[in-house]
């Protein structure tokens, strides 16, 4: 899921070294909106939507002053795919796969193909909506958590 971030000023957090290993103790807000919605039968539908995401005050310095971008694909009554790419400030990025179950606020994601300072990157962590935001129809905002971990070689 996509998350925007907006930082201003200098933070320690960017001076800070990247270590090859550590946990991912991440909050993060996501944004999104639905590309494309195709119903199939009943209530189901096939659809396709993006989002951004802003990682924000977070104890892991993988995930701290990212954003991310990401799609998604799946069915409304069954399991989402979704894939998001990591930025920094200095370009470096990471690729995120996540799945959960249609309906469900959590699901599990795998940390890979990175560039720069992140290549070789590993890592898997849970993820949870932890506070559901006002949005409009066809669009979500939410507050979330992500926890596990990843190696850099």
């Amino acid at each position: 899921m996509p998350v925007l971030s907006l930082m201003a000023g200098a933070s320690a957090a960017w001076a800070q070294t990247l270590p090859k290993q550590g946990n991912i103790e991440a909050t993060y807000t996501a944004s999104g909106a639905d590309v494309r919605n195709i119903s199939v039968s009943g209530d189901d539908a096939v659809y396709l939507f993006e989002s951004t995401l802003l990682m924000t005050n977070n104890k892991s310095p993988l995930m701290q002053n990212v954003t991310a971008r990401c799609v998604e694909a799946g069915f409304s009554a069954g399991t989402a795919t979704g894939y998001c790419v990591y930025s920094d400030k200095d370009g470096d990025k990471f690729i995120e796969s996540y799945t959960y179950q249609g309906g469900t606020p959590k699901g599990k994601g795998t940390i890979g193909s990175g560039t720069g300072k992140y290549k070789g990157i590993e890592g898997q962590f849970d993820w949870q909506q932890v506070v559901a935001l006002p949005s409009d129809k066809g669009t979500y905002n939410y507050v979330g958590k992500k926890t596990g971990s990843y190696r850099i070689p």
